[in-house]
């Protein structure tokens, strides 16, 4: 069974899409306010390698509701704040992974 994207729904501003080499990657897009610019939104993708063990419909959903739950994780740090401060901005693109906890107490 295939993940097909256009079943997929979440929050207003956020989409799916399947993509990449293969079609081996689901894409989850975020249409967000911008976390270090709140006058502005932004779209923010994010890419996951689709595992070849998802052949039913529950694994499937499960697989994708925690793929969200990372998602939401990324999110969260890059918008919680005390004062200006956000002790858990996350990892971005070369830095290491997107969905590791991040604790930038050191850096404060």
């Amino acid at each position: 069974m295939a993940l097909d994207a256009t079943t997929l729904a979440y929050k207003p501003g956020w989409s799916f899409k399947v993509a990449g080499p293969n079609n081996r990657f689901l894409c989850v897009f975020a249409t967000t306010q911008d976390s270090t610019d709140p006058t502005r939104t932004r779209c923010t993708q994010h890419m996951f390698e689709i595992p070849d063990d998802l052949n039913d419909e529950r694994l499937i959903a499960r697989w994708v509701f925690d793929r969200l739950l990372l998602c939401e994780l990324h999110e969260a740090g890059e918008f919680f704040k005390i004062g200006s401060f956000a002790p858990f901005y996350p990892h971005h693109q070369d830095e290491g992974s997107p969905y590791e906890l991040v604790n930038r107490w050191e850096t404060a």
